[in-house]
Parts: C-alpha cells; structure tokens; sequence
C-alpha cells in the first residue's frame, strides 16, 4: 500500500494490553507502532520526539484517560485520540467526544477493529488538519473564525427548530453578516420544511464527499433562503444516518466556521453521539425551555448531565421559550429550578407561530412588529455582544 506509515503510541495501564495490540500492529505494513507506556509524562515525550499521528489510549491511564485526553487533544489538536473502554455506555461517547477523542475501541476489539477505526480517524484528522491550514492561507485566524450557537434541549416540543430559525434570520438581518443554519436532527429534521425549502441536497450528500470539502465546496451543497441565510438541511431519508459519524460533523461544522460569520445549529432533542461535536464546538449552547413543570424538570436533568460531562457551564445560556406573564410558572421560578440565570425570554405568540411554520416564513419577517419578533431581535443583539463581534471582513 503507497502511502505514509501512520505513527501511533500506546497508552495503556497494563504490559499485557499493551502486548497484545503491538502484536496486531506490527502485522500492517502501513501502520508503526513508535511507542507504548502506562505514563502519562511519557506519552507527552513520545507525542514531542516522533510527530505521533494516533493514541491509542486506556480510560483508566492516570486515573482518569479522559482527563489525559483532554490534555493531549488541547496541546496537540493534530494528534488524532482513541479512547480503549471496557463496555460501552451512552456517556462513554459523550465523555469521548467533550474531552477531544475522535472514537472508542470497546474491549476486547477484533484485530480488523482496531486497524480499520486507526486508518478512519487518521484519515479524518489529516483532513481536519488541511481544512485549517487553508483557512489560514486565507488570513482567517483563529481569532476570525465564526461563532458557532448551537440550540439544544432533551424535551421535545419546545420550540427548538422555531428559535433556531428565527435566531439565524435575525443574527443576519441585524449584523449583516454571513449565517448558516444547520440542522442536525438526522432522523426527524424539519428546519427545511419550515423555512419552505425543498433541498437539494442534504447533509448525507456533503458525508459523501467528505474527503473533498473545504470552504468553497460546502457552500455549494448549501441552500440559500429569501432572508439572507443559508442552510444545511438534514437527511431526506431518517435510514442515512447511520452512515454519519461525529468526524464527519467535526469537519462539516469546522469548515462552515471557516467560512460564515455565525453558524446556528439545530439540535435533536437528546444527547446523540454522531452530533456531539455541535456541542463541544460551540462557543454557545442555547438550552431552550419553556415554563411547564415537566419541561423545567427535564431541561434541569439535561443541565445535571452536561455538569457530569464536564461541559463547561461558561458556554451554556439558558433561553425561556413561550414566555406569558400571565403564566403560573414565572421567570423566577425556572431560574430557581434550573440554578441558572435566564439569558433571554421569548414571549409566547401561539397563533402567529403556527401560521408562521405552517407558511414556512420566519416569524421574524412575516411578524416583524410583533412582541416575539422584538424578543428575538434582542437575543441576536445580546448573542453578538456577548460573543464578541468576530467575523470576517
């Protein structure tokens, strides 16, 4: 096989482990296996001497390997991280995913596993690699790149797609800057429906052709809407999701920031593994809820997981969907159920709402008068300042 030798480090408590898989590495001609330790000191040396392509890395490596393995991914971003676990948990994938990892090998793994998840994920992270090398030939530092808001919330029904859409018109009506929207429910997405688009292509069609993207080329997958936005729609077909892996969303969210000054992300409604990426990204997490009691409870729930992830609490704004004041359930008192301060309030406009998704307008234009409309005016306002105004010349 023509290419160059992947250069991977173990990382791994135990001399048996760590046996057992130089044994199966050292059958593939395009892999070389540099190193292998139980030290976490160690593993930074091996990683600063031989330019490491791939850590295999043990959860129980120092105590913690998540923590090992948000150090390695912070210092060295192009050294691509896979976690090794005894069983696989939900939160397993989570931990994975906030703490920088690019996939989890579960115990024991088949020879074939461990060969192929390596030669995916250093493919994907040389990809990755490239992608911010050319956005810095185009002067766009760091510093320049788009905010990414992502929209999140574990209840169902609360209006999520709603403010995602009329976030996104109205961060580009006031700042005049360049929005995406980005719908990431891959089963049940409807952000396209209810901005009246019929697409032509989706985000499984951009996961083709993966290998290929950067800035110019995703724009062209892209769908542009009457208000100025443009939008990344999700799959057409609930079954192609199972082909979308979080690498694939890493890259697609990575190159869209390179590009658009702000990219608002559509979220499902639950924790998902292929769509984390949304979340350990953002610069800002909007947890919508609305003021019922069963919502409240839920939202809080989800806010007690992030905690547990380690997601950080500095990201995170809390926004009050379908806000009356003649509610029995007021501002306070979500506040005080959820710990945290409300970053904004939505006011309740049933009938307008629903004439606005059922016509497939933004409230924003069609409403622009009304009190919801202003509600949302104010929250691209306080995003742009609270994020700081960054975006491309």
């Amino acid at each position: 096989m023509n290419m160059d030798r992947i250069k991977v480090l173990v990382l791994e408590n135990t001399q048996e482990e760590r046996n057992t898989i130089s044994e199966i590495l050292s059958n593939v001609e395009y892999i070389i296996l540099v190193g292998e330790s139980d030290s976490e000191d160690e593993a930074l040396d091996f990683i600063e001497d031989n330019s490491i392509d791939v850590v295999l890395l043990g959860a129980n490596v120092g105590d913690d390997g998540y923590r090992v393995a948000e150090k390695l991914s912070t210092e060295y971003p192009e050294v691509a991280i896979i976690m090794m676990e005894n069983d696989l948990k939900e939160e397993t994938m989570h931990k994975a995913i906030f703490a920088g990892a690019k996939d989890v090998l579960i115990k024991p793994f088949t020879p074939s596993k461990l060969v192929d998840t390596i030669y995916r994920v250093n493919q994907l992270t040389k990809k990755k690699v490239l992608i911010h090398k050319e956005s810095s030939t185009k002067a766009r530092r760091k510093s320049t790149l788009g905010q990414v808001v992502t929209v999140f919330s574990t209840k169902g029904g609360v209006g999520k797609t709603f403010v995602s859409i009329n976030l996104a018109v109205a961060l580009a009506k006031n700042t005049g800057k360049r929005v995406v929207l980005v719908d990431l429910d891959l089963d049940f997405g409807n952000a396209a429906l209810a901005l009246n688009i019929l697409p032509k292509f989706t985000l499984s069609d951009i996961v083709d052709d993966i290998r290929n993207i950067d800035a110019d080329l995703i724009e062209s997958y892209l769908i542009p809407h009457d208000s100025g936005i443009k939008v990344l729609p999700a799959n057409a077909q609930p079954q192609l999701s199972e082909f979308i892996n979080s690498e694939h969303i890493d890259i697609i969210l990575r190159t869209l920031q390179s590009a658009f000054d702000y990219v608002v992300v559509d979220m499902p409604a639950r924790f998902h593994e292929p769509v984390n990426p949304a979340l350990a990204i953002a610069d800002k997490l909007l947890v919508v809820t609305t003021p019922e009691v069963s919502t409240v409870r839920n939202v809080k729930a989800a806010l007690i997981t992030l905690n547990d992830l380690n997601y950080p609490k500095a990201k995170i704004r809390v926004i009050l969907n379908r806000h009356d004041n003649r509610g029995e359930i007021k501002p306070k008192d979500v506040e005080t159920t959820l710990g945290m301060s409300i970053f904004s309030t939505l006011a309740a406009d049933y009938k307008d709402v629903i004439s606005s998704l059922n016509q497939g307008i933004p409230i924003v234009i069609r409403n622009p008068r009304d009190t919801v409309t202003k509600d949302f005016i104010s929250l691209a306002k306080k995003l742009v300042d609270d994020t700081g105004a960054k975006g491309h010349n």
